[in-house]
């Protein structure tokens, strides 16, 4: 597949470091040491914009967190219940994996809005969930994966929007820069400076993971932290065990090298072509994963698991069992109820990758990448497939008639509440938009059960009504007092009604509003794993 066309102008587009504080961003682009062409600016203003938003929201967690990490930023985590490391190189099927243990009560795992705020996401949600919903999309851009803010997702997301210090913006960012952030891979053998930053940064946020944890074992997963697993047992101690899942390394680079395609309208620089990118996979895969084997023959009895992608997905509920006997964890019954319900609800599913298969060739598996097949057991046939047990029927609540209605009655409440605030304030308050976005989406979501395009443009056209029906009576309320006193014509009140509706401001505070009301009500995957 060729490289993509380079854009005159590149849009913006939700970015993974929409949330990263200024700080991280400035730290990011000073370390990749690359000029940004013109026609990526507008898309780099759209990432700042949401960074300066999400920096004024998370700064005061940031300062009175900051002694605490500080002081336990060179101590080992110690958390007692443990933590779990899910590893494997990148498309090896680690998410699967991450979802389904994450089903397990026994276990927190980092949400996306914690990894995409790292820096604020204790104290700072309630308000950050509101602006992170019209940005977040419902599913991961190489392979239509469900994501959400309540969604379990990767701790390098987290490290990297708190202070860069990961691969991540080599791979999804600065893709010409690569080679200015390719230590953080393998970091037992990154300079002294780069170590530190990485292992303060992933210590402080498993801290902060801990402290919402309610005595449960930490989950993370990293496809990164597959070359990392000599410094992650140093960090975590004793109680840090590992999981790791490999697959056909054919399937694997043509995997990522579609992936990194899909990553272009999130780069701030020119996709280098398919060709560099394949070799890059190559050497990197080759080194993480004999920086796997290397730190694993160091870790005691009981640290570590090893499972075939193929097994996974032929017998998943086996696989898991054995997983838990040999990392000596008990599986429970409702541990078991939740997976075998997370399994059910992605019966049908098919990657990305795998629904073009049949127009791409593979790859086939380079010569340096052979050596994967014995060492990981490819070379046996897969499990004999496993169905996971069929769960009871249950009748459906709401569709799309209850969300539909519920959104119209949300909509009347709000427009009543915002006349009533402006008669109070003398203000019509065009930002109340926002939040009327926000209730006309999640009741048309909770009312229907589960969103839909459909459903997603009836909320965002009902919250636009909903503004134009309410600006002009707002308007008039709001400086009532001053036409009764001076005696202003009907059509004064229109034109302040027009001009209040177009300005600049007012609209940027109408398209927030009616796309967060789309996003909420068009939202497919409602429930993550496990919840």
């Amino acid at each position: 597949m060729p490289a993509p066309r380079r854009p005159l102008i590149a849009l913006p587009s939700a970015h993974y470091m929409a949330f990263a504080p200024l700080d991280c961003w400035a730290r990011v682009l000073v370390r990749g040491g690359a000029f940004i062409s013109p026609r990526y600016w507008p898309r780099l203003a759209w990432c700042l914009f949401t960074s300066a938003l999400a920096t004024a929201v998370t700064l005061p967690e940031r300062v009175l967190l900051a002694p605490i990490l500080a002081v336990s930023r060179r101590r080992a985590v110690g958390h007692a219940p443990g933590a779990v490391f899910v590893l494997g190189y990148y498309r090896s099927g680690t998410t699967h994996l991450h979802y389904l243990l994450s089903c397990d009560p026994r276990f927190v795992t980092p949400r996306w809005y914690q990894a995409l705020a790292p820096a604020g996401f204790v104290l700072s949600w309630q308000l950050l969930r509101w602006v992170m919903t019209p940005f977040v999309s419902s599913k991961r851009p190489q392979d239509d994966v469900a994501i959400g803010p309540e969604w379990p997702a990767e701790d390098d997301f987290a490290v990297n929007n708190w202070t860069g210090a990961c691969t991540m913006p080599g791979r999804m960012l600065l893709p010409r820069s690569w080679a200015r952030f390719a230590p953080f891979n393998d970091v037992a053998g990154a300079p002294e400076h780069d170590r530190r930053l990485f292992a303060a940064t992933l210590a402080g946020f498993a801290r902060k993971l801990a402290m919402v944890s309610r005595g449960r074992a930490l989950l993370f997963k990293t496809p990164a932290h597959t070359a990392r697993v000599g410094e992650l047992a140093r960090l975590f101690g004793p109680g840090a065990k590992f999981v790791h899942l490999s697959r056909d390394a054919g399937d694997v680079l043509r995997s990522n090298v579609s992936m990194h395609a899909r990553y272009t309208p999130y780069f701030l620089q020119d996709h280098p072509g398919d060709a560099v990118i394949r070799e890059r996979i190559i050497a990197e895969y080759d080194a993480t994963e004999r920086a796997f084997l290397r730190d694993a023959a160091g870790l005691p009895l009981g640290a570590l698991s090893r499972v075939r992608y193929q097994d996974l997905i032929a017998d998943p509920m086996g696989q898991i069992r054995r997983v838990y006997a040999e990392l000596g964890l008990e599986l429970s019954p409702r541990a078991a109820e939740r997976m075998g319900a997370y399994l059910r609800s992605v019966s049908d599913y098919r990657v990305a990758g795998e629904k073009s298969r049949e127009r791409t060739p593979t790859d086939g598996t380079p010569a340096r990448l052979a050596w994967m097949r014995e060492a990981f057991g490819h070379d046996r046939p897969a499990a004999a497939r496993v169905d996971p047990p069929a769960a009871a029927g249950t009748a459906r609540i709401g569709g799309a008639w209850a969300g539909a209605l519920a959104a119209c009655v949300a909509a009347v409440l709000c427009a009543g509440l915002w006349l009533a605030l402006a008669a109070a304030t003398r203000d019509r308050s065009d930002i109340l938009i926002w939040p009327v976005g926000v209730a006309v989406g999640i009741a048309a979501l909770r009312a229907a059960g589960v969103g839909s395009w459909r459903l997603g443009l009836f909320a965002a056209l009902l919250v636009l009504l909903t503004y134009l029906g309410v600006a002009f009576p707002a308007t008039y309320l709001s400086c009532n007092d001053y036409w009764k006193r001076y005696g202003y014509p009907w059509s004064d009140v229109w034109d302040s009604t027009r001009d209040g509706v177009l300005a600049t401001n007012n609209v940027f505070w109408a398209v927030l509003g009616i796309g967060t009301a789309y996003r909420f009500a068009s939202r497919r995957h409602v429930r993550p794993p496990g919840m």
